[in-house]
């Protein structure tokens, strides 16, 4: 019986360079996007608060019958601008406290004397404390026609 030593076989340590080289390189390229899919998912989670707090709002408005000036859930007086605060929960709250997060401005739209819809501009910012007009506001936005003929 003849013995064959056996090759042994392994990686350079040149190969083991390139393919830590590759490993490293790829992991960077993930961490730096993972900060971006952070911040997307943060925006996204706000924006659809933001738009369920807007359609209850609108059914709100929509739900109030043409005999009362009130509106049921928020108690949004119609025609008269309004401001409202929600925290995360979406409990809304006349005045801005610590928990609000949100700030809506129910905007009605001018109409004519003639039996027309009443219009209203619904916008809401977040985050609650900070100047609706200032240009780092995130915001969402709704146009409601109400038939209270």
């Amino acid at each position: 019986m003849k013995y064959y030593p056996s090759s042994y076989t392994a990686f350079s340590l040149v190969e083991l360079t390139l393919a830590m080289g590759v490993a490293a390189i790829s992991l960077l390229a993930i961490f730096g996007l993972l900060a971006t899919g952070v911040q997307i998912n943060h925006t996204s989670i706000e924006q659809t608060a933001s738009a369920e707090i807007l359609t209850s709002v609108a059914a709100d408005l929509r739900a109030t019958p043409p005999t009362t000036n009130t509106s049921l859930q928020f108690g949004i007086i119609i025609p008269t601008n309004t401001t409202l605060f929600f925290d995360a929960t979406g409990q809304s709250s006349r005045t801005l406290t610590s928990v609000s997060r949100y700030r809506m401005v129910v905007t009605f739209l001018p109409t004519s004397g003639r039996r027309t819809a009443t219009r209203l501009d619904l916008r809401i910012t977040w985050p609650a404390g900070a100047d609706p007009a200032n240009a780092n506001t995130r915001a969402s936005e709704m146009f409601v026609a109400l038939d209270r003929n």
